[in-house]
Parts: C-alpha cells; sequence; structure tokens
C-alpha cells in the first residue's frame, strides 16, 4: 500500500506541485489587493512567471522545426505620412497569408511576418477653369509591402514539412541531415520536460500579479469558468457524440460498449497525461477484447499516436480565441481562421510531454500579435484539460483503428497470418 502511493506520488507529483502554486499564487494575489501597489511592485511579482514565458519562447522555434523536419521524414519613405487608422483590405490579408506560407528568408522569418501597410501619397494637381489655374491637392492610398514584428509561424512550418519530406525522398543521403535534428528534437525535449518542473514556480508568480492587479477579479473568473466549460463541452461532444456516432454507422451496434473497453488505457492516459504511454494497454484493449487484426493496430495505433491529435487541437484553439476575447481584440474572420489553420497544424508538431501545448498556444499567440502573459490564467488549469484533451485523443485513435480495419478488412489475407504473427506477437515497450 505504501509502495502504491509512494508510485502515485511521484507520478502525479508535477501536477500536485502545480496545484499548490496556483494556490499559492492566488493567495499573495488576493492579499495583496487591498494594497495599492505600483507598476514597478507588480514588475517583481510577476518576473519569475514572465522567466518561465521567455524561456518557453525561447524554445519554440528550435522545437516546432526540429518535430516537423523528423516527423514528417522594406522600409517606408518618410516622407508620406502613414495611415494608423486605415484598416487592411481583406485581399492584401490573403495575399500577406500566401506571402508567410512561402518565406524568402528563413532566418528573417524567426521574427518577421510579411505585412502589407498602407500610406497617403499627396499629389499636387493644376486645373484651368474660366482662365483661372489653381492647384489641387489629390491623396491616392499606397500599398506597400513591410513586415511586422513576430515570428512567421505557417512560414516555418510549411518549410519545415517540405525538408522533411526531402529528408524521406534523398533516403541515405539525407540520414545524417535526418540524424541531426533528430538529436535537436531529443535534446530540446529534455530541456523542456526540465522547464516544465518550473511550472508551479511560474504558474504562482504569474497568478499573484494577475489577481493584484486585476481591477474585476470576479469577471475574469466568469471568463475563466466559461472558458474551462467549452473545452469540456467540446472534449465530450467529441469523445461521447462524434466518435460514438462514426462507430454506429460503421458496425450498428452499441458504441458504448466499445468504449468502455478502453477504460484502462483512458485511466493511463489520465494519469500520465499522454496515449504514448497508454499504447500497451490500448493495443491490448483492441486485440484481445475488441479480437481486431494485429496487424492493423500494430500499425495504426503508433501511427495516430504521432499525429492523431484531434483534442490537442481543439485545446490549441479553444485556448488562443479565449485570450483573443480576454484581451479585447477583435475576432475577425480572418483571425479565426489563421487560429484554426496554426492550430490544425502546430497540433501535429506538439511534442509528447506533459504540458507541451503551452508551447503551441503561445506560438499562436505569438503570431497573432498577442503578449503570453494574457494567457497566464490558463496555466493553473492546464493540468486539468491538458488530461482531457489527451483522452480525446486516446479515442480518436481507437476510432482510427476500427475504421482502417473496416476499410481493409477484405484486403486482408488470411494466408499470410502466420508469417507476420511472429513478429507483431511481441509486447510494446514504451
Amino acid at each position: 500500500m505504501a509502495q502504491s502511493c509512494k508510485q502515485c506520488l511521484n507520478t502525479n507529483l508535477l501536477v500536485i506541485l502545480t496545484l499548490l502554486g496556483g494556490a499559492i499564487g492566488l493567495s499573495v494575489g488576493f492579499s495583496l489587493r487591498k494594497w495599492t501597489l505600483t507598476k514597478d511592485t507588480l514588475l517583481w511579482i510577476g518576473i519569475l512567471g514572465e522567466m518561465y514565458i521567455r524561456m518557453l519562447k525561447m524554445m519554440i522555434v528550435p522545437l516546432m522545426v526540429s518535430s516537423i523536419i523528423t516527423g514528417k521524414s522594406v522600409h517606408i519613405s518618410t516622407e508620406f505620412a502613414t495611415v494608423h487608422d486605415q484598416s487592411t483590405e481583406t485581399q492584401d490579408i490573403f495575399a500577406d497569408l500566401l506571402r508567410n506560407v512561402f518565406p524568402d528568408n528563413l532566418i528573417v522569418s524567426t521574427f518577421e511576418q510579411a505585412h502589407t501597410k498602407y500610406r497617403i501619397a499627396e499629389r499636387n494637381l493644376s486645373l484651368v477653369k474660366n482662365e483661372s489655374s489653381f492647384i489641387t491637392i489629390i491623396k491616392e492610398k499606397e500599398k506597400i509591402l513591410g513586415s511586422a514584428n513576430g515570428t512567421n509561424i505557417i512560414g516555418l512550418i510549411i518549410a519545415s514539412s517540405i525538408f522533411g519530406m526531402a529528408t524521406s525522398a534523398t533516403k541515405e543521403h539525407g540520414k545524417a541531415f535526418y540524424n541531426f535534428f533528430t538529436s535537436a528534437t531529443c535534446v530540446i525535449l529534455q530541456m523542456l520536460r526540465w522547464l516544465i518542473w518550473f511550472t508551479p514556480v511560474g504558474v504562482a508568480s504569474l497568478l499573484a500579479r494577475t489577481i493584484a492587479s486585476s481591477a474585476d477579479t470576479s469577471d475574469e473568473f466568469r471568463h475563466l469558468g466559461m472558458f474551462i466549460a467549452t473545452a469540456l463541452l467540446g472534449f465530450a461532444l467529441w469523445s461521447l457524440a462524434v466518435v460514438p456516432l462514426v462507430y454506429f454507422i460503421i458496425y450498428r451496434s452499441n458504441p458504448f460498449r466499445f468504449l468502455f473497453t478502453l477504460v484502462e488505457p483512458v485511466l493511463i492516459t489520465f494519469a500520465t497525461s499522454s496515449t504514448a504511454i497508454a499504447m500497451p494497454e490500448t493495443l491490448h484493449s483492441l486485440e484481445v477484447i475488441n479480437k481486431l487484426d494485429k496487424r492493423v493496430t500494430r500499425f495504426v495505433v503508433p501511427l495516430s499516436a504521432s499525429i492523431g491529435r484531434s483534442g490537442t487541437c481543439l485545446y490549441i484553439s479553444i485556448s488562443c480565441l479565449f485570450v483573443v476575447q480576454l484581451v479585447g481584440m477583435e475576432l475577425t474572420f480572418t483571425r479565426l481562421a489563421l487560429v484554426c489553420i496554426l492550430s490544425t497544424i502546430s497540433a501535429l508538431a506538439n511534442p509528447p510531454v506533459t504540458g507541451a501545448s503551452l508551447v503551441n498556444i503561445i506560438i499562436i499567440l505569438t503570431a497573432l500579435d498577442i503578449p503570453p502573459e494574457a494567457a497566464s490564467l490558463l496555466y493553473a488549469f492546464d493540468w486539468l484539460l491538458d488530461r482531457c484533451r489527451s483522452i480525446t485523443n486516446l479515442f480518436s485513435h481507437a476510432l482510427c483503428v476500427v475504421v482502417t480495419y473496416e476499410l481493409s478488412k477484405s484486403a486482408l489475407s488470411e494466408d499470410n497470418q502466420e508469417v507476420t504473427e511472429h513478429i507483431l506477437n511481441t509486447e510494446i515497450t514504451i
């Protein structure tokens, strides 16, 4: 019993420390609200949280580039007045999006994005009327292709994907290139694992500063409660409505009986926040309990664990939209489309580390020109939502196996079953 308690404590130590850090941050923040704190005081209260976010931002580009590659083996003239309140035309928004998809300089893309700017040019026009001449000033709007601060995330993702596909296509010649980025991924993930243990301190610092500086905490917590409810509702709809519906369409049987067979891997996934760790139990449930072909399960489950991130994509997009509304930024169609695109693509590069979704959230907020500190309230509850999105991923993986098996069942020959049985009938270890 003592050994089990000790093992449970070691497994969930980060969660316990994060909850403790959140409690400390809330306590300190509320206790300081009765004092009139200066901006300098608030700065030093949140300095540890700021350091935490800066370290996460430092790892964004190398982690994203290396993960995707291995996973997919002007200046404006001053003679014109710049128009600050000029709204961006829709066609220019999409043109900038296409320019950022195909960056002309990968180094510059790590800190700048292509951005169309406008300026008003004044031109003198001489007119003659009734033998009298006079000069009128005509103002014309001109477009200039400039740049804006912020990492060109989508361009780096596309470029890294092309590098990954080219590495795979060159086979032996690309092996050294692949080995380099594989090694880089391992090193960066180890750094991220170390950094995650700083989360409790960062959460305490950020929450303390946010609560102490907030004029109306009830409003912020009401928004936070709506965010958590929305995220949990999204996970529930996908896991308990979409997945069962697809299963019912395929088999015309009770889908919840199938989901009930996944209880053990679900519990392991919730405890560890990782579908990869629960892979042996997932295979056992699919192969032994549901009698699915090992040739399908042993191929689809590891592949789904690598790229099947429906829950992660949902979590990242909801989090980013919440922060957009929290800071008072207008949620235009362009920003909504950008969040959806970046959430879908960045979820594929989400590393298998607890709390790694925070990195992707910071990536997208940076692309939207929103300071990552605006998401400080999310960190206190990331431990819960991170586990729920992992369970959603697990249900998606199981559904993917079922669909693949049903589509390929007629092509699976029984003749070579015995030939592959000795290869497949081995334990999967993580």
